[in-house]
């Protein structure tokens, strides 16, 4: 019988196929190979745009753009950035982030917003139209508000809505057009960020004309505007500014009809009195996701929803936030929350100013379900939160189904390229690595037996200390930083080596190695590192990758790669994306 070939194959299961294709190179390959493959491959190129406007790039935007271009009916997102010029700079500093470029630079004063407005309104007029599902400009530099009607009043079909800087009041225009929202049928998610009363009035008239959407994002950025007024959060007398504006068309609030959300996000917002507005105008008992970010108060919120009445039974995806969280029954109130869920699939907790790290027992509750874990937290800038051994071994027992595990790991170091001998002991009883240590000391044939076998991503936060102190010039530092990378890709290659050993020896995995395909370091944004206050890192991330020896031998090298390409070298990588700053970060211009 003549062996099946990929040719040979249905339509329907070569489309299959093909959709599990991430990396857009492979794509754009699979396009050039054969009419029918570029028929398949088209849409998943082209469903997803990521664009910088506002520089010299903006002139290859016709061609994209012309009729030619058999991808442009299959567009259904877009993300813009501005792309800010920038001028070298004689005081550089070194900046590992997800650029190949190992110098930063120091932006440029002038910012060429006024061609980004001209190059997003080409990019709307051309656009076919109802066929965009997101738009997004991600940059919160003003969008010109005649861009945001035409956006509106041309894609009708969008799921995703947001309302962010505008280069004029919004609220004036929108009375003009009371019923500009009436024509999104689709809309399902709104994100607004309101700084302004300006806006905060138009958030409020997209949310009342929009009653049934499923999320929800809600990022005040009052502390970074001119406009700060006094009553803006709630008080024991009344609502405060932000829900008696946002919500002025439900009220009273005791007899209003809450918001029936799957999704909810919110930011720098006080939770202190929720119980007589939050918990009234949204029904949480039907969430599927919740995030709270630096939201003051958080632990009301968090015992109300711990009563059988008010539980959100559905919510498989918490994330609390904080980066000053002094209340002394904060975590009671959080841990009180996770004893009463179940079923939880994704926990990020990242608060600082905590006098302890959440305990083991809450979490490991959710041990069947659970399969993304962030915990961070520091009390002060030099006292960082740990588990202690036992509890890390009943956490990475218990919790077998995790797929990506970001965590404060115990200190250790690059010197000689080799782990200090208590992170290596992490390594054997925290389930990444045992067979290469057995031959070291008889003490790990009692080693618990590996139980992380789903893990496809692991996140060390903390970074290794080194001999050499980043001190000194710019030029005494980049020699020392190279080798310091050199050390940790060795580290990580001695990690990946470790996993593979013993997933062949247990038998599970992929066969021939283990399903651990990236080792992270670092957080998300710039972390401090411990041998020196001032100076900072981005995350430096490794994915699993080949090498040729000259006998034509190929063998597994961690290779280090870029932030943005880890999602197509493995899907399951957000929990890199998680930050504290995440948000914040919006209102002050820097973007991610």
């Amino acid at each position: 019988m003549k062996p099946l070939q990929f040719n040979d194959l249905s339509l329907d299961i070569k489309h299959t196929i093909i959709s599990f294709i991430d990396r857009p190179t492979d794509l754009k390959n699979l396009c050039l190979g054969s009419k029918e493959l570029r028929g398949i491959a088209t849409p998943i190129l082209y469903r997803s745009i990521h664009l910088f406007v506002g520089g010299p790039q903006d002139l290859r935007l016709s061609a994209f753009l012309g009729a030619s271009n058999p991808g442009i009916p299959h567009i259904r997102e877009i993300f813009l950035r501005l792309e800010k010029m920038v001028t070298q700079d004689k005081h550089r500093h070194y900046h590992s982030d997800d650029s190949s470029e190992e110098e930063e630079v120091e932006e440029s004063a002038s910012i060429p917003a006024r061609q980004a407005q001209f190059t997003v309104r080409l990019l709307l007029d051309f656009l076919p139209r109802d066929i965009l599902d997101i738009f997004s400009w991600q940059n919160w530099e003003p969008l010109s508000v005649d861009n945001f009607l035409l956006l509106c009043n041309k894609q009708r079909a969008l799921r995703v809505l947001e309302i962010g800087p505008m280069d004029r009041p919004l609220a004036p225009v929108l009375e003009k057009h009371p019923n500009i929202f009436d024509a999104l049928t689709e809309l399902n998610s709104i994100d607004v960020y309101p700084d302004t009363l300006d806006r905060l009035r138009a958030s409020q008239r997209l949310l009342q004309a929009k009653p049934d959407i499923e999320n929800l994002c809600i990022s005040t950025g009052f502390e970074y505007s001119n406009e700060d007024p006094e009553d803006l959060h709630d008080s024991s007398i009344r609502p405060g500014l932000i829900n008696r504006t946002l919500f002025s068309h439900m009220q009273p609030l005791d007899d209003c009809k809450p918001f029936h959300l799957k999704n909810l996000d919110l930011d720098t917002i006080e939770l202190r009195y929720a119980t007589d507005t939050w918990l009234k105008v949204i029904k949480f008992s039907v969430l599927e996701k919740m995030e709270i970010r630096n939201c003051a108060g958080a632990e009301v919120l968090f015992a109300q929803l711990s009563k059988p009445h008010l539980r959100p039974v559905k919510l498989r995806s918490l994330r609390w936030m904080d980066d000053d969280k002094s209340e002394p029954h904060a975590l009671e109130a959080f841990e009180g929350l996770l004893e009463s869920l179940s079923g939880l699939k994704t926990l990020h907790i990242y608060v600082n100013r905590m006098r302890s790290l959440p305990k083991v027992g809450p979490i490991i509750l959710h041990k069947k379900t659970l399969t993304s874990l962030s915990i961070h937290s520091q009390q002060t800038r030099d006292t960082i939160h740990t588990y202690s051994e036992e509890d890390y071994d009943k956490l990475c027992t218990e919790c077998s189904q995790l797929r990506q595990l970001s965590i404060m790991f115990p200190k250790t170091t690059v010197e000689h390229a080799v782990a200090s001998p208590e992170f290596l002991a992490f390594r054997v009883r925290y389930k990444l690595c045992v067979t290469l240590l057995r031959s070291i000391s008889n003490d790990y044939h009692q080693s618990h037996t590996l139980k992380l076998h789903n893990l496809r991503t692991l996140n060390i936060r903390r970074w290794p200390s080194t001999r050499e102190s980043f001190t000194g010039s710019f030029a005494r530092i980049i020699p020392t930083l190279c080798l310091y990378e050199h050390q940790l890709q060795r580290m990580t290659q001695h990690i990946f080596e470790l996993s593979d050993m013993d997933s062949m020896e247990n038998d599970y995995g992929l066969g021939n190695r283990s399903h651990l395909s990236v080792v992270c370091w670092g957080g998300n944004g710039k972390t401090r590192h411990e041998s020196n206050d001032k100076f900072k890192l981005k995350q430096i991330p490794f994915a699993r990758g080949w090498k040729l020896d000259p006998f034509g031998q190929k063998s597994m090298l961690a290779v280090q790669t870029i932030w943005r390409m880890v999602q197509f070298v493995e899907p399951e990588s957000d929990i890199l994306n998680h930050s504290l700053y995440d948000m914040h970060d919006i209102h002050q211009g820097f973007g991610l």
